[in-house]
């Protein structure tokens, strides 16, 4: 690790790294302590003060959505949060009218499941869902994703980095035809937002969605959205609730008058604890800064690729650090075998078919972890 990471860390404020190889940051970041901190201020406030609790607790949304907005170059009140991706991305769908004649929805063969069965789902709504091939399972040519965005594209949602490859898309090109042809693009940034720097307002996005638990040692439970603010009246969501009103303690009844701000993309009653134990790893993110973490991550993964490749195992990730995420593929005969062993050892990690074992490190991890971590491969491998 590097002397300024170390500075920047205890790693005794990670309980989990005190006994175990931790590898997959990717899946579900190492908790801080802070995050227990958080949960224990807001038992407290909840047993101290009962409803009236609600009076800190609620301007907290904003505070923790500007404090992921900080992170994606996002300018203040332009992300909103909830539960996870897949709640987010259906009330984006609401917005548009699949009965007109640009009803297209885009997303490639290699995006992640849970947005897979949102999408299909608005066909019984007559939206038409053209979903882009790759040839190899692991990455798909940005040329022929922008050929598959055309006027008659409604929206196109494409990953940022592929969860099956770790391969980064080059979203910023596909943006740039998305607006010539007048599509919106949504791209889903949950295996890149932490680790692999980007900029919303600089690259110019539509919206982009993502969440905690993974590179931002969040936890479960604190999805995020963002919007460019330009677009953002174009959209009313119908998922919605008394928490996207622009009234909400009138208690009005029905129809809807949807909050001007981001707020809109509110539910109902939010899910608070989801929340604020989420903002200690946010925090974290941001005093270390994306680029200083993506530093160290492309020196241990291009580490774990070349101790692999050493040993003649696949690596299912590209070489190139512009071209991946902030994790590796390895597969070999009997992966999934090894990947339960090293578990049971404490050598966190997880396994994907199509893929093998994929191993990440965060600003938290060592060179003599990654070493740890061959030996236990080695050993497993051999019996």
């Amino acid at each position: 690790m590097s002397s300024t990471l170390t500075q920047a860390l205890r790693r005794e404020d990670f309980p989990i790294l005190q006994n175990s190889t931790y590898l997959v940051s990717h899946s579900m970041g190492a908790a801080p302590l802070g995050a227990k901190a958080a949960l224990d201020d807001y038992w407290n406030d909840w047993a101290t003060d009962g409803p009236e609790a609600w009076e800190r607790w609620l301007p907290r949304i904003g505070e923790i959505a500007d404090g992921i907005g900080a992170i994606i170059g996002a300018a203040p009140a332009s992300v909103f949060l909830g539960p996870n991706v897949s709640v987010l991305q259906a009330a984006i769908a609401t917005c548009f009218d699949f009965k007109a004649k640009r009803n297209e929805v885009v997303y490639e063969s290699l995006q992640f499941p849970s947005l897979t069965y949102v999408w299909r789902e608005w066909e019984r709504y007559g939206a038409t869902v053209q979903i882009v091939d790759s040839d190899d399972g692991r990455t798909i040519p940005t040329e022929r994703i922008i050929a598959s965005i055309t006027e008659r594209t409604a929206i196109a949602v494409l990953s940022h980095a592929y969860y099956v490859s770790g391969a980064v898309a080059d979203v910023r090109a596909i943006q740039a035809h998305c607006r010539k042809v007048g599509a919106i693009l949504c791209v889903d940034a949950y295996q890149t937002t932490g680790v692999y720097p980007y900029d919303v307002q600089a690259w110019d996005l539509d919206m982009v969605t993502g969440g905690s638990h993974k590179w931002l040692m969040g936890g479960p439970g604190c999805g995020f959205l963002y919007i460019k603010p330009a677009l953002l009246d174009r959209f009313l969501p119908a998922v919605t609730g008394w928490m996207a009103h622009a009234s909400p303690f009138a208690f009005e009844d029905a129809p809807m008058r949807h909050a001007p701000s981001m707020y809109r993309f509110g539910t109902g009653t939010p899910t608070i604890p989801g929340y604020v134990v989420a903002k200690p790893g946010h925090d974290l993110i941001r005093s270390i800064g994306v680029p200083r973490i993506r530093e160290h991550n492309v020196r241990l993964t291009s580490m774990i690729a070349g101790m692999a490749l050493e040993r003649k195992l696949r690596v299912n990730t590209p070489l190139e650090p512009a071209a991946r995420t902030g994790w590796i593929g390895i597969d070999f005969e009997g992966s999934q075998r090894v990947s339960e062993r090293l578990i049971a050892d404490r050598v966190f990690l997880d396994y994907r078919p199509g893929c093998g074992l994929r191993v990440s490190p965060h600003f938290y991890t060592t060179e003599a972890e990654i070493e740890a971590f061959f030996r236990a491969l080695d050993e497993h491998r051999r019996t």
